[in-house]
C-alpha cells in the first residue's frame, strides 16, 4: 500500500518523520473500539460499505488506495472480511490488545441484536409483514454494495494493468463461478508480479533520467 502497515505497536521507532502516517490520528483503543462499534451496529446489509465510510471518510485512518489493497489481504485470510481488517488495523495501532478490541466492538452490537432478532423470528417470522420488510431492505443492500465497488474503483491507478485484472477477476467470479480462493491465488500474485515489474520500470528510468543531468 501506500503507506503499509507498520508494526508500531512493537517499533514505535519504526516511522520515519516523513511516514504519510506521521500526520494521521492515533486512534485510542477506546475510538478503535468505538469505531468498530458503529461499524458492526449501522452495517445493515453488509459492513463491507460502513467499514469503509468509517475508516476511509470519517476517521481518515486509512485512504482510499490503502483500503482497496488491504481487503484483498483480508480475503485471503480465513473469517469475515471485516473482522480481519478489524485485526489488522488494531494490531497495526495497539498490538495484540489492539486488534481484540477492534474485532470486540465489530461484534458486539450485531451478537446482542441478532439473539434479540432471533427471538423475534421465532414468534413472528412467518407473518406477511416479515417477509415485505425483509424484501424491502433487498435493494438497499445491494445498493450499498454497488457504491463501495464504484469508490473503490475510482481509487485504482487508472491504467491497463488494473483494467485487465477487474476484468479478469470479474469474469472468473462473476460468470464463470469459480472459487474465489483459486481466484485470489492465480490473479493475486499475477498482479503482484506486474505491479513488481511496473516499479521496477519506474525505478530504472528515474535512474536514467538522473543520469543523464
Amino acid at each position: 500500500m501506500n503507506a503499509p502497515i507498520l508494526d508500531d505497536a512493537n517499533d514505535p521507532g519504526a516511522r520515519t518523520h516523513d511516514s504519510p502516517l506521521d500526520v494521521r490520528p492515533r486512534p485510542t483503543l477506546g475510538q478503535l473500539f468505538g469505531a468498530f462499534f458503529m461499524v458492526g451496529l449501522t452495517g445493515f446489509g453488509g459492513v463491507l460499505p460502513w467499514a469503509r465510510r468509517m475508516l476511509v471518510e470519517r476517521r481518515g485512518w486509512l485512504t482510499d488506495r490503502e483500503f482497496a489493497e488491504l481487503l484483498p489481504l483480508a480475503q485471503l485470510l480465513p473469517g469475515p472480511n471485516v473482522s480481519n481488517i478489524a485485526t489488522i488495523i488494531g494490531r497495526q495501532y495497539h498490538g495484540a490488545l489492539g486488534a481484540v478490541t477492534g474485532v470486540c466492538g465489530l461484534y458486539l452490537a450485531p451478537t446482542v441484536i441478532t439473539i434479540g432478532v432471533g427471538y423475534a423470528y421465532a414468534s413472528w417470522g412467518s407473518a406477511p409483514v416479515t417477509s415485505h420488510l425483509l424484501a424491502g431492505l433487498m435493494p438497499v443492500a445491494t445498493g450499498l454494495v454497488i457504491a463501495t465497488v464504484l469508490k473503490l474503483l475510482v481509487s485504482l491507478p487508472r491504467d491497463l494493468r488494473n483494467l485487465v485484472l477487474v476484468v479478469a477477476t470479474f469474469i472468473a467470479v462473476g460468470l464463470l463461478k469459480l472459487p474465489l480462493l483459486l481466484v485470489l491465488a492465480v490473479l493475486g500474485p499475477f498482479g503482484s508480479w506486474l505491479m513488481w515489474r511496473a516499479l521496477r520500470a519506474e525505478a530504472a528510468a528515474q535512474r536514467r533520467e538522473g543520469a543523464a543531468r
